[in-house]
């Protein structure tokens, strides 16, 4: 006894040894895993922040821009007509919350003052300097008044009048007016949207801000997924944040399955010693099965059953079974004794010929883990409850592991007797495993993706609604936006989020907008596979191209024209030109619509290439510089 236990020790040693170097691998994975899944969680917030930040101050731009234009419109009025000019104007801002005063060249109040408190007539320092300077240069000027609460803007413009000193326009926009463009883009309680100054002073935001969001060298604060966007007139930055935390609480509750699984599998490690015996149990437990389902016989009721079989259809059954890559199997419950055909042979990767193979022998090519289910669904076949189903991972002689599907039944004898044998087949499942495991993975990323494109259509309908003049234009300009982003969704999908070539892509993008002027945009360029996220931006601005053509520019031309065309200037380097000719002028100092915005922001910060508009006699371009590696790669397909 003494000797046995003596010889036992050693083994539990090196079996806790084992279990030890298999634990802590698996679970070091695992907590790698959940760190690549936080990290992914925190790559979309910021993906969403990026995208708010640059939508909400392309819009920020766009106020401002259209209220600047009202204010300019104001100029030249002649006398006869100023003070119902100067009531109407006045009106239609008061409406909107804002202050309009009206100054002269000394900054002397000119307008009524009556019901208005001082305090908001009376200029600061920087404010007299801002007002000079506009009537000085004619140039827009913007100052901030106040805290970010209470606060706002003051914008100056001046007015020059005829045969007499310019007047100075003063409009007092509070932060209420920016902070309702802000709301447009808050989906949630959890986001916060702030339009910044140059010197950190918040003009408006969309609700009460975190202090870190005010800190522009805080986007690498593990408490605060934020982003900045720079609008492209005034100066200003609009900052998007949202705290981690919003996604902690998932991160946690995935945290502590894992520290449950990890104790769990630490308290079975302490019986790993099992696992070396455990092929000691399982041989006496299949030897019992097959002895209490074996019944002396003098006959051999499996010869007397095939006899009067005519062989044309075996022959024909075996060439039906092979054509599926079928393979049967018979298990003599007698001997212990398992034959397979040659098919069963070719999954396990033995030699054709070696086809007889003892019970327990077999047993021990099945994945550890799988064997008390194939054991529990033997038995429940011996006894007669089911037929035996099961699918079980075997491993191949090379140490492959392969998913195969075992079907079989008692096969009794011709007279009734008891059942001496096992029969069935087998075939491999692997690559229908292997294609759920895929589908699943590709139905996560499609539930991710789907949430970052239902924010970005909510943003476009919105921003398209607010430049549309009636329903039906809305409508118009909106469906086809969608098509232009359905367009790009197709070809990403259909490559597996693997890449997108660029001819593709445009002429895709043109087609679902143009339609039947689509032939009247040619497209040329050496190939180009984009990333996804570069096809899906990328989409939008040639989208947003191809929308303005039609509606503004050449298209709307019998004699326009336009080319689409991109080089390498070096190997590392790609340059997109969108030229238009033939076409009605283009104002480049005109206001920046919605289309001009989405195209000049996310080319730069979208795609961080650097934009050009240009205009002349001759047309409009508009090119696109940059380095290839932030849309993508060259490749051999010639366009």
């Amino acid at each position: 006894m003494s000797a046995f236990i003596t010889t036992r020790a050693p083994v539990r040693v090196f079996a806790y040894a084992i279990c030890l170097a298999v634990l802590v691998p698996s679970l070091s994975f695992a907590a790698y895993l959940l760190t690549q899944m936080h990290a992914q969680e925190l790559g979309s917030l910021r993906e969403s922040a990026q995208s708010r930040a640059a939508l909400a101050a392309a819009f920020v731009d766009d106020q401002m821009a259209s209220l600047i234009a009202t204010l300019k419109g104001f100029s030249g009025t002649p006398a006869a007509a100023s003070e119902s000019r100067y009531a109407s104007l006045r009106s239609e801002l008061d409406q909107k919350g804002i202050l309009l005063f009206v100054r002269g060249a000394n900054l002397d109040l000119l307008s009524p003052t009556s019901g208005v408190d001082d305090a908001l007539t009376s200029l600061s320092k920087p404010a007299r300097a801002a007002a000079t300077a506009a009537l000085s240069t004619f140039a827009p000027q913007i100052t901030p008044y106040g805290a970010s609460k209470d606060g706002g803007v003051n914008v100056w413009v001046a007015a020059p009048e005829k045969d007499a000193a310019p007047i100075l326009l003063q409009a007092r926009i509070p932060s209420a007016y920016l902070t309702s463009a802000l709301k447009n883009f808050v989906s949630d309680g959890l986001w916060s949207m702030a339009v910044i100054c140059g010197n950190g002073q918040v003009f408006a935001g969309s609700k009460a801000l975190p202090s870190k969001l005010l800190d522009t060298q805080a986007s690498g604060n593990a408490a605060l997924i934020q982003a900045f966007a720079d609008t492209s007139q005034f100066g200003w930055k609009v900052a998007a944040g949202v705290p981690s935390s919003s996604i902690e609480a998932r991160t946690r509750r995935n945290w502590m399955t894992f520290v449950a699984i990890s104790s769990l599998l630490a308290m079975a490690s302490f019986t790993g010693a099992t696992l070396l015996t455990r092929s000691l149990l399982e041989e006496p437990k299949l030897n019992n099965l097959m002895q209490a389902a074996a019944m002396p016989s003098p006959t051999d009721h499996r010869q007397t059953s095939r006899q009067g079989r005519p062989a044309g259809a075996a022959d024909r059954m075996r060439v039906a079974l092979q054509a599926g890559n079928i393979g049967v199997w018979e298990f003599n419950l007698k001997t212990g004794l398992v034959h397979w055909d040659g098919e069963i042979a070719r999954i396990f990767n033995l030699h054709p010929g070696d086809n007889d193979h003892v019970g327990r022998d077999f047993l021990r090519r099945v994945v550890r883990p799988d064997r008390n289910r194939l054991l529990k669904a033997f038995t429940a076949a011996l006894a007669g409850d089911a037929p035996l189903a099961v699918e079980v991972r075997i491993r191949r002689p090379d140490s492959e592991i392969r998913w195969i599907a075992v079907r079989g039944a008692l096969a009794g004898g011709a007279d009734g007797s008891a059942a001496r044998e096992m029969a069935g087949v087998a075939y491999d499942i692997t690559d229908q495993r292997l294609n759920l495991t895929r589908t699943h993975a590709l139905l996560r990323e499609v539930s991710h993706r789907s949430k970052n494109l239902l924010a970005l259509i909510l943003a476009m309908a919105r921003l398209t609604a607010r430049d549309a003049v009636d329903v039906k234009s809305h409508l118009k300009d909106f469906t086809l936006r969608v098509a232009g982003l359905s367009a790009s969704q197709d070809l990403i999908v259909a490559s597996d989020w693997q890449s997108v070539d660029l001819a593709t892509l445009a002429t895709a993008e043109i087609g679902a907008v143009a339609r039947t002027d689509a032939d009247r945009i040619v497209i040329s360029g050496p190939p180009v596979s984009l990333t996804p996220e570069a096809a899906q931006t990328l989409g939008m601005v040639i989208t947003e191209l191809t929308l303005n053509a039609a509606e503004h520019g050449a298209l709307t031309s019998a004699k326009g024209a336009v080319k689409l065309s991109w080089e390498f200037p070096d190997d590392e380097t790609i340059s997109l030109s969108w030229r238009e000719t033939g076409g009605p002028e283009f104002v480049m100092d005109g206001p920046r619509g919605y289309g001009r915005s989405v195209v000049e922001r996310f080319s730069t910060q979208g795609l961080k290439l650097a934009a050009h508009a240009a205009a002349d006699a001759h047309g409009f371009q508009w090119t696109l510089v940059g380095p290839l590696a932030n849309i993508g790669t060259r490749h051999e397909k010639t366009v």
